[in-house]
């Protein structure tokens, strides 16, 4: 038989009995999860305070290092001698320039050389050098940029029959103050100096002297405006006003008028006017300047100066014109060899050549005028960069 029910154990006292037991299960169930985050804390709580104490040990330590590097520094300040009372001395100039100056170039020697031995076709022996140097010196600042360029060159050649000539000789000095400004145009000064090392000959004669050191020599002066790439490989520089002075500082030469100077003359009274030493002039100055990497050892270089000159006229009533065009094509083989091709176009109107004329069978100097001055040289050259 089964097991009677109480008779106050109805169904609603039933359902409150068994909610009152699941919320018992439920409440124990969060007792014990909270005991469990209890011990969690606990064990978070006590490696806080593990890491605290590590935390006050390092400052300690960092506390007694810092002594100890003070104690150090008092024992370093009392080896060192004290400073003087008074200003501090200014910065060293020398620095000053170190830290804003560059310097840059090149030198070697260029060797051309021919040996003939019972060639049917004809030539002579020869053997030419050439020692060349070039340098760029370069103070930029902030406002202003200040550069000087020099260019040198002497080269002689050493023929079987003629003996020996000289091939090339060259000084040349650049320097340029430009303004540097928000754009690619500058307002700039050029100056520029050109002479020669030693005497010039009239070949194959060579008791016959036609240059000498300063003699000439071109002094030009202009302030104008300049424009650049701002990858610097096209430059382009135009003067209005530009001063450009000649010297002629042999008084042979100058007696003779060479290069534009005034020759001497007899006065009236029979008396002897020495030439003038010097020719000036004011005109248009322009300078163009192009260099280009052609292939991956290929470089090419060119300048170009121009001067007119607004004093000397034509007698077509056309301003006289100075050109000076050098091209250089320089051909890389190793880091301290190239090839190197140079082609020099100038034209002086005061640079005269003789033009002779047949006279009853005897070459003779009917005038003298200028002429389109060329020169090339194509040879090996060992150069070393700095």
């Amino acid at each position: 038989m089964g097991q009677e029910r109480y008779g106050f154990m109805t169904p609603k006292v039933d359902t409150i009995c068994q909610n009152t037991l699941e919320l018992i299960r439920i409440k124990q169930s969060l007792i014990l999860q909270q005991y469990a985050v209890d011990n969690d804390v606990m064990q978070i709580q006590h490696t806080i305070d593990v890491m605290n104490a590590h935390l006050e040990e390092a400052k300690n330590e960092r506390i007694a290092i810092d002594n100890e590097l003070l104690a150090i520094n008092r024992h370093i300040d009392s080896l060192t001698p004290k400073r003087p009372d008074g200003p501090r001395p200014k910065e060293n100039i020398i620095d000053i320039l170190y830290e804003r100056l560059s310097f840059h170039g090149s030198y070697g020697l260029n060797i051309n050389q021919l040996a003939l031995s019972n060639w049917a076709a004809g030539g002579e022996n020869t053997f030419a050098g050439k020692a060349f140097a070039s340098f760029t010196l370069l103070d930029h600042k902030k406002t202003f940029e200040q550069k000087l360029i020099g260019n040198f060159a002497f080269g002689i050649a050493r023929f079987a029959s003629k003996g020996i000539e000289k091939q090339d000789d060259k000084i040349d000095l650049t320097y340029s103050l430009s303004r540097n400004s928000m754009t690619q145009w500058n307002l700039s000064s050029i100056v520029t100096f050109n002479t020669q090392f030693a005497n010039g000959y009239k070949y194959p004669n060579d008791s016959t002297v036609i240059s000498t050191f300063f003699a000439p020599a071109y002094l030009t002066l202009s302030i104008g405006c300049s424009y650049k790439t701002k990858d610097e490989r096209f430059q382009i520089y135009m003067s209005p006003v530009a001063g450009k002075v000649t010297f002629v500082m042999n008084q042979e030469l100058a007696d003779k008028g060479a290069f534009g100077v005034k020759k001497g003359y007899y006065d009236q009274d029979s008396i002897w006017i020495p030439g003038e030493h010097i020719a000036p002039a004011i005109g248009v100055n322009f300078i163009i300047n192009y260099k280009r990497s052609i292939g991956k050892n290929i470089t090419y270089t060119t300048l170009l100066n121009t001067f007119y000159n607004y004093i000397e006229r034509h007698d077509d009533d056309r301003l006289p014109i100075d050109v000076n065009w050098e091209n250089t094509l320089n051909f890389m083989i190793t880091k301290y060899i190239s090839t190197i091709l140079f082609v020099h176009l100038k034209y002086d109107h005061n640079t005269t050549f003789p033009v002779y004329d047949d006279i009853e069978g005897v070459q003779t100097v009917v005038d003298n005028v200028p002429k389109l001055q060329f020169k090339e040289s194509l040879g090996i050259a060992f150069i070393h960069k700095f």
